[in-house]
């Protein structure tokens, strides 16, 4: 395989670019932000502005390729005919972004839209489209097929779906299979709909009860339900034959404690293939085919080393299922010799990056090739398996090519009870690797999917002006088994803590950090949990910055105005919260023990705290109690809060805003002490 230009295509691109107003090379932003950029450094919007290009994918006939692109503020959806040499901007959104999408048939698409910057864009996805390739409009989905009358908080979820187009019918996508909660505001039914005509037909007249999600079979019958009736413990599987059969139960469990999750059917519509745990591997899970007349696992098709598997990758063309998605380093686990081959021949023209494959469904001549690599950000190649040629078409962030970036990798240190915490650990480019200062980057969730490989501009932002960046994955975050997941239920402030700072204590031991020169940073979660480690640690820590950050337990169940209580209220009661923190009435000294609204005495370090007062996940009162105390013991601290922003900051003048804050903040309390 070799390399050619790709000229041509990256002209389409910038034609595409010049007839929206946009340009391929860096623009500085003019914002009334304090402080500004610091000089000779790259500016801090090259690493947060939207990526000029993201989610390129192809056709199903190979024909076309789609791309999201920034236009008027807002991420839109763009269009490029590949033999033709013809652009086009499918959408031209001011007030929303597109926020996915997905091909339907050779000349349909849907997209989701939502306003990255509103203080809503958590818990609504705005309308649902169908285009076609032209660009005309051919249905807003969810207000013109169904009933839209119910809020994203009041279904499935608090907060999951009203309208989700499941598959399409044939080639044409004139049929779809579509779920929406139509008849029953906490449960899903199915319909086979056609979107032109506005006929549709329900799949599901004998529903299995409270449906949150259904799979359905290569040919569109639904096969497979998931129930969890409204305030239950116990979620359950069930299956059919046809449309037309009754329901049959295949498992039930914990709605904690899944032991079998089904994936997707082979092309045969008789093969299942599921997630399940193996209790003999430390609660990780590995996929298997599933025997659905006997009610029993078959034999174990894959299990990662290091992750989990996150799905099926299926090829149209060869009727078969061909590998598997894997949440750790490995991207992607072929099983089929052919494309493990071409796995091969691109890393072998690509070395050293982490190159992701996707094909159009039916024309699998050729490929589209995202990489990208701890230390470079993605390049999107198409490649021509006939010719054998792969040309670049798009990069995601241009004005990042000619800087020198630092190298990230994946790392793992022992915690202080042995257990081995996984984490990813980006050095700076220039300079000795040793004696380092250091920022510690805290994921929100808590309990959300591991931390991913590849490029993190965050991380890179911080590694360009000198500082080690770990990420740590502490215990209870996903991806890495239910035992690692499990071990983190109500350990905020404890060992989840400790996880952090045995990373930190870590890098100590080692040489590559300055004990004297360590600050935290995190948002939600994370926030807290800087919040924490200065009252925990005060001694360590030389300064911390916490956003959107939680500061009380306690008003994690008292905010009644919050999102996640109002999930709870209209019925999304699986008491997760109680689960993961602890109960409200039983656990409340523990919880005050732990909450950093408590202990604020004890801070030491210089602190910067930012929220969004539009903020339903982590509402403005956290931070205002957090300022009030900090008054009180007449503690240091920076304080900043966007008007129009909610729980992270999304628009452009508001996140330069708060990173030129940051980076200004860590360059006054990291600087090498006085002797």
């Amino acid at each position: 395989m070799r390399l050619i230009s790709g000229l041509t295509i990256v002209t389409w691109l910038l034609v595409l670019q010049a007839s929206m107003g946009m340009s391929a090379s860096a623009q500085s932003v003019d914002v009334a932000a304090t402080p500004q950029d610091r000089p000779g450094l790259p500016p801090v919007e090259d690493f947060l502005r939207l990526a000029e290009y993201s989610l390129v994918t192809l056709s199903p006939d190979g024909k076309l390729l789609a791309a999201l692109v920034p236009l008027n503020g807002h991420r839109n959806l763009a269009l490029i005919d590949i033999d033709r040499g013809k652009a086009i901007a499918l959408t031209t959104l001011r007030d929303e972004d597109v926020s996915s999408y997905e091909w339907i048939g050779d000349r349909l698409l849907e997209f989701r839209t939502a306003n990255l910057g509103d203080a809503l864009s958590l818990v609504r996805t705005r309308r649902r489209i169908l285009i076609d390739t032209e660009g005309h409009v051919v249905r807003d989905l969810m207000r013109a097929a169904f009933r839209a009358n119910h809020t994203v908080d009041a279904i499935v979820g608090g907060g999951g779906v009203l309208f989700e187009v499941l598959d399409s019918i044939g080639r044409s996508g004139e049929d779809l299979v579509v779920v929406t909660n139509e008849r029953n505001r906490y449960g899903l039914d199915a319909y086979r709909y056609n979107p032109r005509t506005m006929e549709k037909t329900l799949l599901t007249f004998r529903s299995p009860g409270d449906v949150t999600r259904f799979i359905a079979d290569r040919a569109g019958q639904i096969r497979i339900a998931q129930t969890a009736p409204r305030g239950g413990e116990k979620t359950a599987w069930w299956y059919r034959r046809t449309n037309d059969d009754e329901w049959t139960k295949m498992a039930e469990s914990d709605v904690e404690q899944e032991r079998v999750v089904p994936l997707a059917f082979d092309f045969d519509d008789k093969t299942l293939y599921v997630r399940a745990l193996s209790s003999a591997k430390g609660g990780r899970s590995g996929v298997y085919t599933y025997d659905l007349e006997k009610g029993e696992l078959g034999p174990l098709v894959y299990e990662s080393p290091i992750g989990e598997v996150g799905g099926v990758r299926f090829d149209r063309v060869k009727q078969k299922v061909v590998g598997f998605e894997d949440t750790s380093t490995i991207g992607i686990k072929w099983i089929d010799p052919d494309w493990e081959r071409l796995q091969k021949s691109i890393d072998g023209a690509l070395p050293g990056m982490r190159n992701r494959l996707g094909w159009a469904a039916y024309d699998t001549d050729r490929v589209i090739v995202t990489s990208d690599s701890g230390s470079e950000s993605p390049t999107f190649y198409l490649l021509d398996r006939k010719t054998h040629k792969m040309e670049p078409v798009a990069v995601a962030r241009s004005a990042l090519k000619s800087v020198e970036l630092g190298s990230r990798r994946f790392v793992r240190y022992d915690a202080r009870d042995g257990l081995s915490i996984p984490a990813y650990l980006t050095l700076p480019h220039d300079g000795p690797k040793k004696n380092l200062p250091l920022v510690v980057i805290i994921h929100g969730g808590p309990y959300v999917n591991a931390t991913r490989y590849g490029f993190d501009p965050e991380a890179h932002l911080f590694a360009s002006r000198g500082y080690a960046v770990l990420q740590p994955d502490f215990r209870g975050t996903r991806g890495y088994g239910d035992s690692f997941y499990k071990a983190g239920w109500k350990q905020w402030g404890l060992a989840m803590q400790d996880d952090v700072t045995d990373g930190v204590k870590w890098l100590i031991a080692n040489g590559t950090v300055d004990k004297d020169r360590v600050c935290l940073f995190g948002g939600s979660y994370g926030g807290y949990a800087t919040l924490w480690g200065l009252e925990k640690e005060p001694r360590m820590f030389r300064c911390g910055v916490a956003f959107v950050a939680v500061s009380d337990l306690e008003m994690m169940f008292d905010v009644a105005w919050s999102d996640v209580m109002r999930a709870e209220r209209n019925g999304d009661s699986t008491r997760t919260l109680t689960r993961w923190i602890g109960d409200p009435d039983k656990d409340r000294d523990k919880m005050r023990a732990v909450s950093p609204l408590y202990h604020v005495d004890r801070i030491q370090a210089p602190l910067l705290l930012a929220y969004g007062a539009a903020d339903q996940r982590v509402p403005l009162i956290h931070g205002n109690r957090m300022r009030s105390a900090l008054d009180r013991y007449d503690k240091k601290y920076d304080w900043v809060v966007y008007n129009d922003e909610a729980h992270g900051f999304n628009k452009d003048e508001n996140k330069f805003d708060f990173y030129r804050r940051v980076d200004a903040f860590l360059a006054k309390n990291l600087a090498p002490r006085a002797p």
